[in-house]
Parts: C-alpha cells; sequence; structure tokens
C-alpha cells in the first residue's frame, strides 16, 4: 500500500504585548511540552483574565494543540472555534481546526478550513499539502495535483510534499514521476521509511525486486516496527521463490500486528509452496478466524486442503469463498479439480467451463476441464482441451503430457509417443512422462522400450506411483507375476487412494491365484471414485470372479 504524510499540527505563536506568569507563557507556547502539562498551563494563563483578543486566541489554539495530543478531540475543536471566535484572521487555527475535521472522517468541513486557512495566508505550505491529501482521498486528482505542486513551489524542501506527490503519481500510473517525487523525498530526509517503502512497491510492480529488496531493508532500518514492511517484503521473497525468508518477513509482520489477517494468509501460501500443507491449513484458519469475510483465505485453505488429499473440504472452502465473492474465478477452478477429485465429473466441468467463459485464455483451466473429460472417457473433447492450451502456450509440457495420454486412450501410440518425447524436451526430468510413455511403448508391443522408461522413471522418483504400476503391468505380461506383485503392492502403498493401483495389483492376484485378494482390491478400486476406464475394468473383474469364487449352495 502507497503511504501519505499529513503535517503535524502547528506550532503555537509566540505572545507580544502580555505581561503574564513566565513559567506558564513557556509552556503554553512550548510545542515540545508535555500534553497535560501545557493544557493546565494554558488553562491558568486563560483564568488569569489578562489576555483579550488575538492574544487570548493563541492561548486556546495552544491548549487545542494540547488537548489534540491527548486524543479529545472535542475540546481540541471547541478550542480552535473559540480561537476563531476571537480572531477570524487566524490562519493557523483554522489549519489546526481542519486536522480535527480529517481525524474525524469530515472531508468537506476540512477542505473548507484548509481553504481559509490558505486564503488568508496563500504561502500556508503546509496547509496546500495537507488539502491535497483530503483532495486525493476524494478522487479530486487534479485538484490535489495542484496543492502539491504550489506546496513545492513555497517550500522546495518540503519532503512530505514530494512524497505525497510521489503517491498521487503512483496512482496514476505515471511511475516515472513517482520515482522522482520519492528520490526527492528520500533525498530531502533520508529517514524516511515510508518513502522507502513506498518506492519499493513501485520496483515491485516492475518487477525489479533487487531494487525492491534494497528499498525496503532501508525502510526496515529506520523502522523495524512497521508491520507493512515486513509484509510487503515477504511479498517479494515468496514471489521469487524464497520462501523461507517470506515465512520469516510474516511471522515479523505477525508479531507487529497480530490481528491483521493479511499476513496469515500470505505466510499460508509461502507455507504451501513449500509443500508443508498442515501449516498452511493452519495459517489460512487464522486469517479466516480474525476475518471471516476473507474470500482469499478460503481460497488457499481449500488448496491446501486439496494438496492434503482432503477434496470434501476443499469443496466446502472453495463454494463458501464464491459465497462471498461470486466473481472469485480461482475459486471455481479450484472447486473444479476437488470435484473431479471426488468422482463428481459433471459439477466439475460446469464449474470449469465458468471459468473459461471468464477467460478463455488460461492455459490452465483448458488443461483442468482436459483431465475431466479424459476421466469421464470422452478423449475427444480431452484432447481439443488440450490442444486448445498447446495453442496458448506451445511450451506448454503438462498439457503435451496430458494430450499424449489421450491419444494412447484413443489408441494412438505413434501420436502418444510423440507428445510425451515432446512434454520430455520441454520438461528433461518429468518421472511421469517417462512413466506414461513407458505405457505408450507397451501398447505398441515394445516391451524393452517400455521397461527402459519405467525404470528411468523410478530412478528419477523411487516415490512414483505410475511408474512400479506400469512395470507391474510388463512384468505380468511377461510372465514374472512375483515381480508384478511387488511392483503392485509399491504402487498401492505409495497412492492408497489410487483405485487404479488396486486394479492392477488385482490382475496380478488373479495371475497368482489368489482370489479373495483380488476380489477385495476390485472392490477397493470401486470405492475411490475411478474414472470411467478403471470403473469399468474393476467391475469387469469382479464379474469374471465371482463365478470362480462362488462355493456350492450360493
Amino acid at each position: 500500500m502507497y503511504r501519505q504524510t499529513l503535517l503535524g499540527l502547528a506550532l503555537s505563536v509566540a505572545f507580544a504585548g502580555v505581561a503574564v506568569a513566565q513559567v506558564d507563557a513557556d509552556l503554553c507556547g512550548d510545542d515540545a511540552a508535555d500534553s497535560t502539562t501545557r493544557a493546565e498551563a494554558c488553562s491558568r494563563l486563560i483564568r488569569s483574565g489578562k489576555y483579550r483578543g488575538n492574544n487570548l486566541a493563541v492561548v486556546h489554539n495552544n491548549r487545542g494543540i494540547a488537548y489534540r495530543r491527548q486524543n479529545d478531540l472535542t475540546r481540541a475543536h471547541a478550542e480552535y472555534t473559540e480561537a476563531l471566535r476571537l480572531n477570524p484572521q487566524y490562519a493557523k487555527a483554522y489549519y489546526n481546526r481542519a486536522l480535527l475535521w480529517t481525524a474525524r472522517n469530515n472531508p468537506v468541513q476540512a477542505i473548507e478550513d484548509y481553504g481559509k486557512a490558505i486564503k488568508l495566508n496563500p504561502r500556508f505550505a503546509d496547509a496546500l499539502n495537507n488539502r491535497g491529501l483530503v483532495l486525493q482521498a476524494r478522487g479530486e486528482v487534479d485538484q490535489a495535483l495542484a496543492d502539491y505542486d504550489e506546496a513545492i513551489r513555497l517550500n522546495p524542501r518540503m519532503a512530505q510534499a514530494f512524497f505525497n506527490r510521489g503517491t498521487l503519481h503512483a496512482g496514476k500510473g505515471d511511475l516515472d514521476r513517482a520515482y522522482a517525487d520519492y528520490g526527492e523525498a528520500i533525498r530531502l530526509d533520508p529517514n524516511s521509511a515510508d518513502a522507502y517503502a513506498s518506492r519499493a512497491l513501485l520496483w515491485q510492480r516492475q518487477n525489479d525486486y533487487t531494487r525492491a529488496l534494497a528499498d525496503y531493508a532501508q525502510a526496515a532500518r529506520i523502522n523495524p516496527r512497521d508491520p507493512d514492511v515486513f509484509f510487503n517484503r515477504g511479498n517479494a521473497y515468496r514471489v521469487l521463490g524464497d520462501y523461507d525468508r517470506a515465512v520469516a518477513d510474516y511471522s515479523a509482520a505477525i508479531r507487529l500486528a497480530p490481528s491483521d489477517s493479511g499476513p496469515y494468509n500470505n505466510r499460508s501460501l509461502a507455507w504451501y509452496a513449500k509443500g508443508d500443507y498442515d501449516r498452511a491449513v493452519s495459517d489460512a484458519s487464522e486469517a479466516i478466524r480474525i476475518d471471516a469475510k476473507y474470500a482469499h483465505a478460503y481460497i488457499n485453505r481449500g488448496d491446501a486442503y486439496l494438496a492434503k488429499g482432503d477434496p470434501n473440504r476443499a469443496v466446502a472452502d472453495y463454494t463458501e469463498a464464491l459465497r462471498l465473492a461470486p466473481d472469485a474465478v480461482v475459486a471455481l477452478k479450484g472447486r473444479g479439480r476437488a470435484l473431479n477429485a471426488l468422482g463428481r465429473y459433471d459439477q466439475a466441468l460446469a464449474d470449469l467451463d465458468r471459468a473459461i467463459q471468464a477467460d478463455p485464455a488460461d492455459k490452465l483451466v483448458l488443461n483442468n476441464r482436459g483431465v475431466v473429460w479424459e476421466r469421464k472417457s470422452d478423449y475427444e473433447r480431452a484432447r481439443a482441451d488440450y490442444d486448445a492450451a498447446i495453442r496458448l502456450d506451445p511450451r506448454y509440457a503438462l498439457a503435451y503430457r496430458n494430450r499424449a495420454s489421450a491419444w494412447a486412450r484413443l489408441g494412438n501410440a505413434d501420436r502418444a509417443i510423440e507428445d510425451y518425447n515432446e512434454a520430455l524436451r520441454l520438461s528433461p526430468g518429468d518421472a511421469v512422462a517417462l512413466a506414461k510413455r513407458g505405457d505408450a511403448w507397451g501398447q505398441k508391443g515394445d516391451m524393452a522400450r517400455a521397461l527402459a522408461d519405467y525404470n528411468e522413471a523410478i530412478r528419477l522418483d523411487p516415490r512414483l506411483p505410475s511408474g512400479f504400476l506400469g512395470r507391474a503391468a510388463l512384468r505380468q505380461i511377461q510372465g514374472d507375476p512375483g515381480a508384478a506383485w511387488s511392483d503392485a503392492d509399491q504402487a498401492v502403498a505409495l497412492a492408497p487412494t489410487d483405485a487404479g493401483g488396486y486394479v492392477v495389483r488385482a490382475n496380478v492376484m488373479r495371475t497368482l491365484g489368489r482370489t479373495d485378494d483380488a476380489l477385495a482390491d476390485f472392490r477397493r478400486a470401486l470405492e475411490l471414485n475411478p474414472d470411467e476406464r478403471t470403473r469399468r475394468a474393476a467391475e469387469a473383474g469382479l464379474s469374471e470372479l465371482r463365478p470362480a469364487s462362488a462355493k456350492p449352495g450360493d
């Protein structure tokens, strides 16, 4: 967020021509004095009855400043108003009352009082700067810019006016002028943490993270208790993939502002990127506890639940996010993936269709819809979606890999191998593509190449279920059911919720004559929301085995 600076309460005006107790006069006019002590001194001067007219107005103005610093806005307002009754030409009293109007969220009255102060003193640069802030907050950008320009003309060393004008330029997208103004603000006031922090945000918007991090470091050095600096720097580190530093900065922001939901939400994103889904859920939940209407926190928690293998909770969170923000396309995308994981394919397609309608150029959603069509065994529609994703990004390795799977299901092993080759060219370490290419070689009857691909896939990723699954099926065909059983067991252990593993192991059990074990695996496969192809295979296996397993009298 960009910050802006409101110039502080005006310094008191010295007394003239009045014989008073010097101590009270000094205290009432001392802008550095304790506010309670100062207010009491001004009160004694007023009670003395020795002040009249403009001099009494000064005393009331100074007591108003003291009350303002005690956050007693009602009494401060009364003091400034009394000062103006006594001296209607008192520009600084108008200025101070305008500050109160701003604090009380009354911009119209603030602008009016600043205008009166400026009319009485056309060289009142502080009033011009502050009126610019109020005008800018109301969206009256051109008038605000005119006030900042005039304030800077009158006082070229006013760092706050350069800073505020820089923020206005940044909001208009005029980044060159914003950089120039922030730079001048920093030159005039090297300890302006806000100027460094705001310039860092500009660098970040332009993906210049080196400069952004340098400015955040200066801001944190000058003001180590500003949670926004750590929060925004955490965002920069997260984008750069430095998740440990991102977590550290979000944690610092949380320590400084524990009731702010933003750092919890974004730390959840960093935990998710690190693969720590439990902590991701925990932080997103805390963000939701702080702000129950935080739609993005529900989306992020839904993502973490889905990654943890809990699609039911993911669907609930995405649904709540959509209730809070009906146009949240990212929630539609997430819910579509979660519904697919639950085997609720038609509902998944409905969500993904809406997401594509909102953003037809989103290659990820097109790819994901292709996956759902494939799960429904509609391989032509799946291929069409993968085609569209590849047209949008010819270097989209995952879409090539998925299109290869569709080609294989359509019986075109040659086209499948072509796409797997392209996927591996774009992403050479893709163990999944290797394992699936092994399936395609097997489909062509080239068992040697199939085995080589499975072995290499397992070498690259020893925890890849599809590598063991493919090799299990191949070893069964090659007449080695013992080795096939071992690989099938490993595949099921690695992916206990994947129906395909149970079907492959059931077939191995059949070969080994272990009919009861085969029946159990086929039944388990059907319990796991299998895709159409896997479901048909499990049902066929059960149908074939039931007569063989039936006992006399059944």
